[in-house]
């Protein structure tokens, strides 16, 4: 893993949605070099996350291709911290996280969920249970279906490595019954491509209180992401990466076996 501008997690994604965004309008590279007046490769440095791109010459990117204003500020926005190895999101109301845009790019996610079943994994039931306390029903369908998708969006071939707590399992607004589909939900999800864990809660040592999602580039590009009640922060210095990787993998040599049902995940 190394530092430099090549290797920025922001850079990259923001590069991809560029990239994304051109093929779907059927338009070629060369095409809309042209088109700019910029060279190929600059717009391929800009695609490859390899080379920074200037606001004004974002926006004449975006512009010819006649981006969506919603999809337009989230790409600004994107670009605002895509040079940067750390970044504090505090989003308004109605706008939509990076996490997701990250998500989208992503090959593999590594998940620490010590105390709630993490959004993808979640039966209706369960998020109605522990989202219906503070939300009306109605709100808390809305987020249900905002789920699903965005699930919609991710490639088929994201992996999914979740080390889930079984405090999450027994949460205090859940259940027994909930609590025995959600199991089962898990067991049946554990056979594709997300890979499920459960930690005991006898489990812990330093490091391990606090929930995190480490996400990975197809190059090998790491970004750590931390969510709180009204910021979301991304870290992407070597040695910040470094430290929560090991603190996935502790996790991981340290977990014992946790049946459930006929399966296990």
């Amino acid at each position: 893993m190394t530092d430099g501008p090549s290797r920025l997690p922001g850079l990259y994604v923001l590069g991809s949605a560029l990239r994304e965004l051109r093929d779907s309008r059927g338009i070629s590279l060369r095409q809309l070099a042209a088109k700019l007046g910029f060279n190929p490769s600059t717009l391929s440095g800009w695609e490859k996350g390899a080379r920074p791109i200037d606001p004004a010459q974002l926006g004449w990117y975006l512009g010819y291709l006649h981006v969506a204003p919603a999809e337009y500020q989230l790409m600004m926005r994107l670009h605002g911290q895509s040079e940067r190895t750390s970044h504090i999101e505090s989003l308004a109301a109605g706008e939509a996280s990076l996490q997701d845009v990250y998500l989208r790019y992503a090959v593999h996610t590594y998940e620490w969920a010590p105390r709630v079943v993490p959004d993808l994994l979640q039966t209706s039931e369960y998020a109605h249970a522990v989202l219906g306390r503070d939300s009306q029903p109605d709100d808390v369908d809305l987020e249900i279906l905002y789920r699903q998708v965005r699930q919609l969006g991710r490639d088929p071939q994201h992996r999914h490595t979740v080390l889930l707590g079984a405090a999450a399992l027994n949460h205090e607004f859940v259940s027994a019954e909930i609590r025995d589909e959600q199991l089962q939900h898990i067991t049946t999800s554990a056979k594709g491509r997300i890979s499920t864990q459960i930690v005991p809660d006898n489990l812990s040592f330093a490091g391990t209180t606090e929930p995190f999602v480490i996400y990975e580039t197809t190059d090998g590009i790491f970004a750590v992401v931390l969510r709180h009640e009204h910021t979301t922060a991304y870290l992407s210095d070597s040695d910040t990466v470094k430290r929560y990787l090991a603190t996935f993998y502790a996790l991981q040599r340290k977990v014992a076996d946790y049946r459930v049902g006929a399966g296990s995940c």
